[in-house]
């Protein structure tokens, strides 16, 4: 009998999730706060924002429409991004939809928002586990407004995590100067 895909995917999220803390291992705030170019988008105290979201003393920089062409974003932001974003598909996906931007408390240092991220994927990872095997090609709200299959919220919460990761990871070797070795997750034998 066909288990579904359910063990896939969640495996596949896990992965995704599990390498995405491997690359955040040892972050510090000046990395986290580091502009690789003039004009970056970052986690800045409200005085210092232009646009942003979140509540509290920090806010994400932010703006819809986005300006063309985007900013560079700092790896703060893409921590903060991936945390934030990893709820809000959660909420919509599995609860009520209540989540917002507009709400979230953004962390205003690395440990911090290291942590936040942490939860989240943990949230997100475990609501995933619970599901019976047929519940990914079942219609949930999505944060855009439209309905979607759960596969494809889950799908891109897992493209999220692995394309900011590898952002991230690419961001952290400029600032060293060097590529970092690391052993990932389910690769060492």
């Amino acid at each position: 009998m066909n288990a579904g895909p359910r063990p896939l995917i969640e495996t596949r999220l896990r992965y995704a999730f599990s390498r995405t803390r491997v690359i955040l291992e040892g972050l510090t705030d000046d990395e986290y706060f580091w502009e690789p170019v003039d004009r970056c988008w970052s986690i800045r105290r409200v005085a210092d924002a232009d646009r942003g979201w979140g509540a509290g003393e920090w806010r994400c920089e932010d703006a819809y429409p986005a300006p063309e062409p985007l900013p560079i974003t700092t790896i703060g932001w893409r921590v903060v991004h991936l945390a934030a974003w990893t709820d809000v598909y959660r909420s919509f996906a599995f609860e009520d939809g209540s989540e917002s931007l507009l709400r979230v408390v953004v962390p205003g240092t690395a440990t911090d928002s290291v942590a936040w991220l942490e939860r989240a994927q943990d949230r997100f990872v475990e609501a995933v586990a619970g599901l019976a095997p047929m519940a990914f090609d079942e219609r949930r709200p999505a944060h855009w407004g439209e309905e979607v299959r759960l596969s494809t919220l889950v799908g891109l919460i897992e493209f999220e995590h692995t394309h900011h990761g590898a952002e991230i990871s690419l961001l952290r070797d400029l600032r060293r100067g060097a590529a970092q070795t690391k052993r990932w997750p389910f690769l060492s034998g």
